[in-house]
Parts: C-alpha cells; structure tokens; sequence
C-alpha cells in the first residue's frame, strides 16, 4: 500500500499522524487530521515522492492518532511533507499546497 492510498482511506475520517521513515526511526511533527482530500493538485504534484512511498507499517495509537512507517524514498521527503502540512512553510506555500478549510463550511 503506498501512503496516499492510506490517506484516501482516511479521507471520511482523518487521523492525526505520525510519520516516519523506516530507516531513520524519528518523527518530524504531528500531522493533524490529515486525509488525502487536504492537499491541492500542486500539493500532490509537490509531495508525489512521500505520497508514493510504501507503507511498512501502522500503529494504532489512540482512535484519532496513528504511527505510520513508510520507505521508498529518503527520509528528508517525509520531514518535507510533516513540517509542511504543519505550517513549517510560507504561507504562499501553504496556500499552494493544502486545502484551506474555512469555519463554517
């Protein structure tokens, strides 16, 4: 299973994830409430190499909170996708490359 096709799963009901590459044991940030429906078609374009990655392994922790271990690429894509979707960016960037959700809506 690559990683995007775990996020379309999540896509009715989004879980708070932790990701981490299988050959460097280190998360880089929570990724909250993250579903593949988040990202813009510049944002799948911009992360294609992390979404892609083969899922080795998830753990459950929590019923809105999983681990997930990925592999396929290096481990600089996942930190990339983690900071990112957590603001770690400009916010042109941010823009770019996730759905902003408004309240309300």
């Amino acid at each position: 299973m690559k990683f995007r096709d775990l996020l379309k799963e999540l896509n009715s009901n989004p879980k708070d994830i932790d990701l981490y590459h299988w050959d460097y044991d280190e998360s880089s940030v929570t990724m909250v409430e993250i579903s593949l429906k988040d990202f813009t078609e510049d944002g799948l374009s911009e992360f294609k190499v992390t979404l892609d990655m083969e899922v080795v392994q998830v753990k459950e922790e929590s019923n809105a909170w999983i681990s997930v271990w990925v592999k396929g690429a290096h481990h600089s894509h996942v930190e990339s996708l983690s900071l990112s979707h957590a603001g770690y960016c400009s916010v042109e960037n941010y823009d770019k490359w996730f759905v902003q959700i408004r309240q309300g809506e």
